[in-house]
């Protein structure tokens, strides 16, 4: 494969992994309906959220007109300091105070939110409620209460600087005052004009002095104006109802899919063409619709011009022009277990060859339930019954309507299926040199439930394994490929099933395996039941000899 066939395959690969997820379609549903009654009951049980904004211009309150090097007290202010001082447990506190409530102010903080947008001198106070009078009214307390902070604190910084000027001022009050009774008592002279020098530095000092507090007394301390009161909000801010549906629907479906795709990694059953093919080391001849209810076995021919008979004529024609197969004869059927009817396939296999025009002879092999006589339109055929040996018994020809006929070798309970199934007879039975149109199509029961379809296996020119596509298992391909390769024998590949029409719900969900009951059919109307015939009397007695198989042997073999 060279680079650029890689590309290519990406979609059909990532086409497999969607058609692998919707097959648990249940999980999805119930993802998305379980994400919207969680997005429902949110917006319900949570209720709205209302949310008020408030925006103040902070001012800067200095006490002193410029600072050192030129700085305007404007450029001063500290936003990222304010918007702290906005969110404090102090302005908590006075909001709580002003509101009349007796909260903890961290229980108030929670819901405030102060923003300061770039390049400017602006807090946005906002605060979320649960109505939007609430909102409106906690939102302007706190903003009410900063400015009051703010100025309580310019008011205190102001009287704290007054207050040292103060103390500074009036020690030199009280010089100047001694000095005006030492120039007054004092005459002329060089004494008299040192203290005029000295009293005329020290008022120069307290008019200085007297200037800065009067200018500290005079400084506007108005922390800020409100730019926009917190009014109450005509809308609720928190998501509706319909933004929260969609919110839970878009939540479920992810935990849906995901639990989709955890199922599908975990799934033991074969999910697609590509699994079947990789676990049996084989191709997939062929994939059969759905089985309508109450179909016959025989559907090509007398059942009419369905899609199932049209899957069949297409799998007999591509078997007969495989090179592994054509012109060698025998060809087996079987599944891995019950669950798949190899009966159907066989039977109908057998007609679409005939319908080709072969010769065809169908052997029944299950020797321990057989019941395929019973459930097809035979006729009396050919041949004598041999009194125990089953391979050379009568030979019943089934009428496959338009397609012609075909012979019907029945089963017939036998004590030792294994050993009947090994006897030269049946060696001969398979092996004989036929013609180039003469093939013989041979049907066991499950490979996995017993061993009969490894006695046969290694003696025909190739197997066919028949998979319900429902209920297969990888480990069981696992193991049938293991068996018949050890056994000697040769898939040729598998077919798959699709089964009968599952209900709605079950194809929703895509659950546990369908059980089809399996018993002995009723006979039909107008059909010859075969004779019975001769053969050793049922074992009642003690075990079997050495060398015969049981079904306890057979589980052991496959454990």
């Amino acid at each position: 494969m060279s680079v650029f066939d890689e590309p290519a395959e990406e979609p059909d690969q990532i086409r497999d992994q969607l058609r692998q997820l919707f097959r648990y379609r249940a999980l999805l549903v119930l993802g998305l309906v379980l994400g919207m009654l969680g997005g429902a009951a949110v917006s319900v049980l949570g209720g709205s959220t209302y949310t008020a904004t408030g925006e103040v211009v902070v001012h800067a309150i200095s006490t002193a007109p410029f600072e050192a090097g030129g700085v305007s007290a404007d450029k001063q202010i500290s936003m990222g300091t304010e918007r702290q001082i906005a969110q404090s447990a102090s302005v908590a506190a006075k909001a709580a105070k002003t509101l009349g409530i007796h909260s903890d102010p961290a229980a108030l903080q929670r819901d405030l939110r102060v923003s300061n947008p770039p390049e400017t001198q602006t807090l946005m106070f906002e605060y979320n409620a649960d109505s939007a009078d609430r909102a409106s009214a906690f939102v302007n307390a706190f903003v009410q209460a900063y400015l009051d902070y703010r100025q309580d604190a310019a008011s205190q910084r102001i009287d704290k600087t007054v207050s040292k000027l103060g103390d500074e001022l009036k020690p030199l009050q009280d010089q100047r005052k001694v000095l005006d009774r030492r120039i007054a008592n004092a005459g002329a002279g060089a004494g008299r004009a040192t203290d005029e020098s000295e009293r005329s530095n020290l008022v120069s000092e307290i008019a200085d002095l007297q200037g800065r507090i009067s200018s500290l007394k005079s400084l506007d301390t108005t922390p800020g104006d409100i730019v926009r009161k917190g009014d109450p909000p005509a809308f609720p801010s928190s998501p509706g109802l319909a933004m929260m549906l969609l919110t839970g629907a878009v939540v479920g479906l992810v935990l849906g899919i995901l639990a989709a795709w955890v199922r599908s990694v975990l799934e033991p059953r074969v999910r697609s063409v590509a699994d079947v093919q990789d676990n049996l080391r084989a191709p997939v001849l062929g994939i059969l619709p759905r089985r309508q209810g109450g179909s016959d076995v025989l559907e090509v021919g007398r059942a009419g011009r369905g899609n199932r008979a049209e899957a069949y004529r297409t799998i007999a024609f591509r078997l007969v022009h495989d090179q592994r197969f054509a012109g060698r004869g025998s060809l087996l059927i079987v599944a891995p277990r019950e669950n798949a009817d190899a009966v159907s396939v066989a039977v109908n296999l057998a007609g679409a060859f005939a319908e080709i025009g072969n010769d065809i002879l169908l052997v029944e092999a299950d020797l321990r339930t057989p019941d395929l006589a019973r459930r097809l339109p035979v006729h009396p055929g050919h041949g004598r019954p041999v009194p125990g040996s089953w391979a050379d018994g009568e030979r019943l020809a089934v009428d496959a309507g338009v397609d012609g006929r075909f012979d019907l070798l029945p089963g017939r309970e036998v004590p030792n299926p294994a050993r009947a199934l090994s006897a030269p007879e049946f060696a001969r039975l398979l092996n004989a040199p036929t013609g180039p149109n003469e093939n013989v199509v041979v049907v066991t029961g499950p490979l996995l439930a017993h061993a009969d379809g490894l006695a046969v296996a290694k003696q025909v020119a190739g197997v066919v394994v028949v998979c319900d596509l429902n209920e297969v298992r990888r480990d069981d391909l696992d193991r049938v490929w293991e068996l018949i390769t050890g056994a000697g024998g040769h898939i040729l590949g598998a077919v798959l099933d699709k089964g009968s029409h599952r209900p709605s719900l079950r194809r929703l969900s895509d659950g546990g395996p369908t059980h089809r009951k399996r018993g002995r059919s009723r006979p039909r109307a107008g059909v010859v039941t075969p004779p019975s015939q001769p053969g050793p009397p049922p074992r009642t007695g003690p075990a079997p000899a050495a060398g015969a198989s049981t079904d306890a042997d057979t589980t052991s073999l496959h454990r």
